[in-house]
């Protein structure tokens, strides 16, 4: 297991691109998704940024689906939270597909764009839970008007967690909205 440092983790945070094209091209071996959990809530049963961010009243449906990218080793890289009103075509939001999102929509030619909302250090609440992670939240805007909040948690085993963060710290506490918190 390699564990990326300091300079991975800022330009991982910083990017606007895919996540999991940066990752796979880091730790130089594939990533598979795995879901967890998906279903469909209203906007207020979703994690408080997530309505926000997409705009969503609190009783408009949305999709609110946790997942894990994982290794062919099934390690655990990075614990994934995905909202969004209706799937982007190119995507069918299906929570059998173990191809990631991003690699989904570049595979059937999705134009896209992300628009980074915050990052920075949290807490990892996966095995290991409580040790400092680097987190990072945005929305991918979609060619069809479809929009998708993304909140990504990544295992301080692979990515070195921005800066020092008492364990136990509350994840809010930790987060900036809005802005870019630098990745020590």
């Amino acid at each position: 297991m390699t564990t990326l440092g300091s300079a991975a983790t800022r330009m991982l945070l910083a990017s606007d691109g895919s996540t999991t094209l940066l990752l796979e091209s880091l730790l130089d071996q594939p990533l598979s998704v795995r879901v967890t959990r998906q279903r469909t809530v209203v906007a207020g049963d979703a994690p408080e940024r997530a309505a926000t961010a997409l705009g969503m009243g609190p009783c408009a449906p949305v999709v609110h689906r946790s997942s894990e990218l994982v290794t062919d080793d099934d390690e655990v890289v990075s614990l994934n939270t995905v909202v969004f009103a209706r799937p982007p075509a190119g995507w069918s939001g299906s929570s059998d597909d173990s191809v990631p999102l991003g690699r989904r929509l570049r595979s059937n030619q999705t134009l896209q764009y992300r628009s980074l909302l915050s990052s920075g250090g949290e807490v990892w609440p996966g095995e290991g839970r409580g040790l400092p992670c680097a987190f990072k939240e945005y929305l991918i805007h979609c060619e069809d008007g479809s929009r998708l909040y993304v909140h990504e948690r990544f295992n301080p085993s692979y990515v070195a967690a921005p800066g020092s963060l008492p364990a136990g710290t509350p994840a809010h506490a930790a987060r900036f909205p809005g802005r870019r918190r630098d990745a020590a």
